[in-house]
């Protein structure tokens, strides 16, 4: 608990650190605001510069987060090789506020192009602003200490545009309650066993109508997390999960505590088609080890969150435990003959084993789970198949007194040379992320998911504490349009936002549900024909299309936007 408590200090002192020097010494225009409570600035009587933007063509070269920065965060944009100086100007009027020097010009491989960086930390008067260069101006952003609080409430309300089971009032979106009917239960070779189960409600996992355990309990983690550590946690959180977790306990096997891998439709439906229009028949995929692991996890970390029902959670969690100790060798899962919905194949469940024992430790402190914790290979990952550091951060956020000091340093150690490898390639791309040239399905999650590991680790380490919170506040930066595309990846935020995404009841309608990230570059297509046609050979960071077509870059996921949430409210947005 002692940990956890300095860990919500830290980071609320995070919300007000300080930024670092700009590459070079900058012209600071000293303009006095017009009131204390606006903050703005404004320029003196005397002779001051205006530049009429009217006049001035926008760029789609100057990379900024369209939304903007909080006044005493870091901020800083990228622009193209040919340029040096910059200015920022007030939107409302074209005063210019300040006057910089760009960085020297620095090679990107993941874009295949040479940029440079533009530092303006020391401008944080409230208002709004360009970056104005050469003729050339940036999308406008804003300069405000609650500049993120619209676009984090609604990384969070996406998962109620994701209910399945009820009648859903959510403006255009608004749909009668699906998917209501018992599921058929499959054998591994996709024959029905004659038995039915009711596992209505939950969450629709992605732009598909499918319910997983396996991202389901990653979800779940990180949106506890957010809840438990935050400096500034939304209250509604417990809530809003436990609609997922009751989902979950339906998953259940009854008879052997073992949890049923997933239930979907046997195929995806067309995409336009809204949730109660699917009506196929609804079948359960056996049970698997990665299932059954999560779950266990899941539950039991549950199980402090939700003092009333903490008894049946633990209970819940125990039984899912016994049924991996007693099936320590299960194949890894894949999908029944007939069946071609979303797989969450994983061929090894150790990781997934780690975080059940750690959080089952924790939750009651008995020496079997330690004396499992002790034995067992430890690993990182914060994805849904590569999820080691879920159990390092229980352990290490959680044990407390209990831990062992060896395991805890063994873990402290291997979770810090992480976010050092993570920092490292965060300081070699211009744009603020750690991808080198790694840009996969699901992109954006690995930039939340990096950010969550900077986080987590300048928790644990004093001496880095602020640089890699900066690092973690950039890669935010970036999924909001300080890319190479000047795409904000977020759906409603920013000027070039999202629009198209490959999400049902958003084709259906016509119109984005806000709030939903999208996958971003994909080098590694699938077969995906839009983005092969429209994106073929082009760097990997730009390998992406606001198309509706394109699963393999523009689908959306409640796993997508879970860590991104995560790490806005550990950053205190």
């Amino acid at each position: 608990m002692k940990k956890v408590l300095s860990l919500v200090l830290m980071l609320f002192l995070f919300a007000a650190c300080t930024t670092n020097t700009p590459p070079e010494e900058p012209v600071i225009l000293n303009y006095e605001a017009t009131s204390e409570s606006s903050q703005t600035e404004s320029a003196p009587a005397g002779n001051i510069e205006t530049i009429n933007l009217n006049n001035v063509e926008l760029s789609g070269s100057i990379h900024i987060n369209q939304l903007g920065y909080r006044p005493n965060d870091m901020k800083r944009a990228v622009l193209p090789q040919n340029v040096n100086a910059f200015r920022i100007v007030r939107f409302s009027d074209g005063v210019v506020v300040y006057e910089g020097t760009a960085s020297e010009p620095m090679y990107c491989p993941a874009s295949e192009e040479t940029v440079r960086i533009a530092d303006f930390s020391t401008v944080t008067a409230s208002g709004e602003y360009v970056i104005y260069t050469s003729g050339e101006r940036s999308y406008p952003f804003i300069i405000d200490e609650n500049v993120y609080t619209d676009v984090r409430r609604a990384l969070l309300d996406f998962f109620h545009y994701q209910k399945c089971g009820v009648d859903l009032d959510a403006g255009v979106w608004s749909h009668p309650a699906c998917h209501i009917t018992e599921a058929y239960i499959l054998n591994t070779g996709g024959e029905e066993t004659g038995e039915t189960k009711d596992v209505s409600g939950g969450w629709h996992d992605a732009g598909d109508y499918g319910r997983y355990i396996v991202p389901s309990a990653m979800t779940v983690a990180q949106l506890l997390w957010a809840y438990e550590l935050s400096p500034n946690p939304d209250v509604d959180v417990p809530e809003i999960v436990w609609f997922k977790i009751e989902w979950m306990l339906k998953m259940q096997d009854e008879a052997t505590g073992g949890v049923y891998h997933k239930v979907t439709c046997k195929r995806f439906p067309a995409l336009n088609v809204m949730p109660e229009r699917e009506t196929g028949l609804l079948v359960l995929s056996p049970i698997s080890a990665t299932s059954t692991a999560n779950f266990a996890a899941t539950m039991a970390m549950a199980s402090r969150f939700y003092p009333e029902q903490s008894d049946m959670l633990l209970a819940a969690a125990e039984r899912a435990w016994e049924w991996c100790i007693a099936n320590p060798n299960a194949p890894s899962f894949r999908n029944p003959r007939g069946v071609l919905t979303g797989e969450y194949g994983d061929n090894n469940s150790n990781d997934e084993r780690l975080w059940a024992a750690c959080e089952l430790f924790i939750a009651t402190g008995e020496e079997r789970y330690h004396d499992y914790i002790k034995t067992a290979d430890l690993s990182v990952g914060l994805g849904w198949q590569r999820m080691g550091t879920y159990g390092l951060v229980a352990y290490l956020l959680g044990e407390g007194d209990n831990a062992d000091d060896e395991l805890y340093q063994n873990m402290k150690g291997l979770l810090l040379s992480e976010a050092s490898i993570i920092y490292q390639k965060y300081q070699a791309d211009p744009h603020g992320v750690s991808l080198d040239t790694d840009y996969y399905w699901g992109s954006n999650m690995l930039v939340s998911n990096n950010a969550v590991t900077l986080l987590f680790a300048s928790i644990l380490d004093d001496d880095a504490k602020e640089d890699y919170a900066n690092a973690a506040l950039d890669h935010m930066h970036y999924l909001l349009g300080k890319n190479a595309l000047s795409q904000s990846y977020v759906t409603g935020f920013g000027s070039k936002a999202a629009q198209n995404p490959h999400h049902r009841p958003s084709v259906a309608m016509g119109q984005a549900v806000p709030g939903m990230v999208v996958g971003g570059p994909n080098k590694v297509t699938r077969g995906d024909p839009t983005l092969d046609t429209n994106r073929s050979g082009f760097p990997p960071a730009k390998c992406y299309i606001d198309h509706k077509d394109s699963y393999a870059s523009n689908e959306t996921a409640i796993y997508w936007n879970s860590p991104m949430y995560l790490a806005a409210a550990l950053l205190g947005f």
